[in-house]
């Protein structure tokens, strides 16, 4: 196997997150590692070279890191970078990191999560060339999967990264379809887990009598039946990431064997009188407020500290419109793929219209209307009479209004003259942004709202 070339580029005065990316990966062996400090010892690979990826070390100063992301964002197109950002900085980093990268890393480093996350990237890019994996990498791209721009998921994918790094028990809390699982799966992705098992269980679907055999596991002969040994969820889920989805819907008996594990890590399997040791991260869901329930005596309140170790909750889709247009383009982009229907866009009245739906169903719902759209739409350009479920929850007479008609106007010009900035810089952000007289960043939310690719084309109209 010829080893996959490598570039650590670290500028840092000490340079002591470079070297040690440079041991691990020299150490791998399946790695030909370039050590260099200066972005522009970052050259094109030889030709008929496999792909190469790029680890940038950004600097702990927020205005050179985004200077650095800046650069590196205009080297090439085709480059793969897996930055590693300062965790003290990262909140301001995380938008400029979301424009370069699906994935980064997030100093101080781990030896097992340099190694996992440097093949993951590797063999994603890989798999990429192949539609028929589209599905699984989109499973596998961790915070690529919570689409949004708005502060409070912003603030949530803040912390994601974070909390992957130590892997402390994690409760997730909000509304049906808000995304949890999605939520729970960029945990286990961006952790050193992201090898192993990811396993999602419904707790609600499971039944009490069952539900310690489900979790633990049985042996040969425990009870009428059991005619082999049969290993439960906590042994199959062993150095991975095991989601409790609806976790208030557990029995309080339920709810006691699961407090067992979380205790000390170990379990006995039904028929068995030795304990057994298993290291799995637990990541639970709940769409109600386990601490009223604790208070109604309807939910272990020492459970309910166990696992609310870390708190994060995820906003309603009512409570970030802005994001509506940003989802809607990511579905029909996603499906409009899968079907074949790469042509579809929305109209600017269509946009309105689910922007003026209240969505109760959140993400989820909005996610079906999506698929239902992509299946029924005759046209290329989908129009409001499209989307006739949204229709009756819509305030009729206020499509024309005076300052919906002022917002469209809005964004039509803004949508048309990011397109012809971004012609006449060939695509560079830094400079377009330069000639705007305006930031950066606010340019990169621009072109992400709008779903302007780089070279001035729309990959999604709004």
């Amino acid at each position: 196997m010829i080893p996959t070339p490598v570039v650590i580029l670290d500028e840092g005065p000490g340079r002591e997150i470079g070297s040690q990316l440079n041991a691990v990966l020299l150490a791998d062996g399946r790695y030909r590692v370039a050590f260099v400090d200066q972005l522009l010892e970052v050259k094109e690979p030889a030709r008929g070279d496999t792909q190469s990826l790029v680890l940038p070390v950004l600097p702990n100063s927020r205005t050179r890191a985004r200077e650095l992301l800046a650069d590196l964002q205009a080297i090439r197109p085709d480059t793969l970078f897996l930055p590693v950002a300062p965790s003290e900085i990262l909140d301001e980093l995380l938008d400029d990191l979301l424009l370069l990268s699906r994935d980064f890393l997030v100093a101080p480093l781990r030896d097992s999560e340099i190694r996992t996350r440097v093949a993951r990237s590797l063999r994603t890019t890989t798999d990429q060339r192949n539609p028929s994996t589209d599905d699984r990498v989109n499973e596998e791209c961790g915070l690529a999967q919570l689409v949004g721009e708005e502060r409070s998921l912003v603030e949530l994918k803040r912390k994601i990264p974070l909390v992957a790094q130590f892997e402390s028990t994690v409760l997730l809390i909000g509304e049906t379809g808000t995304g949890k699982e999605r939520c729970a799966r960029a945990l286990h992705y961006l952790s050193r887990r992201a090898g192993k098992p990811f396993l999602p269980v419904n707790c609600g679907a499971i039944p009490v009598d069952l539900f310690e055999n489900e979790l633990y596991g049985h042996e040969k002969g425990a009870f009428t039946g059991a005619l082999a040994a049969q290993p439960g969820l906590i042994a199959e889920a062993d150095g991975g990431t095991l989601f409790l989805d609806e976790v208030e819907a557990l029995s309080l008996a339920c709810q006691v064997k699961l407090l067992r594990f979380l205790q000390d890590q170990t379990y006995y399997t039904i028929g068995s009188a030795k304990p057994k040791r298993a290291d799995v991260w637990i990541v639970a869901s709940t769409n109600v407020d386990l601490l009223q329930k604790a208070k109604e005596a309807t939910f272990r309140e020492d459970l309910f500290y166990r696992l609310a170790v870390i708190t994060l909750a995820l906003p309603p889709l009512r409570q970030r419109k802005g994001d509506i247009p940003l989802l809607a383009a990511h579905f029909l982009r996603v499906y409009g793929r899968k079907h074949g229907r790469r042509e579809l866009r929305f109209s600017t009245r269509a946009i309105e219209l689910l922007c003026r739906y209240s969505w109760p169903g959140n993400v989820r719902e909005l996610e079906n209307v999506v698929q239902q759209v992509i299946v029924f739409a005759e046209s290329e350009t989908i129009e409001p009479e499209h989307l006739p479920i949204l229709q009756a929850d819509s305030p009729t007479g206020s499509s024309n209004s005076f300052k919906q008609m002022k917002a469209q106007a809005v964004q039509e010009f803004e949508r048309n003259y990011i397109v012809d900035l971004l012609r006449k810089h060939n695509g560079n952000v830094t400079r377009a942004a330069r000639a705007a007289n305006k930031e950066r960043r606010a340019l990169g939310r621009l072109i992400k709202k709008y779903q302007i690719e780089k070279h001035g084309r729309f990959s999604c109209a709004g």
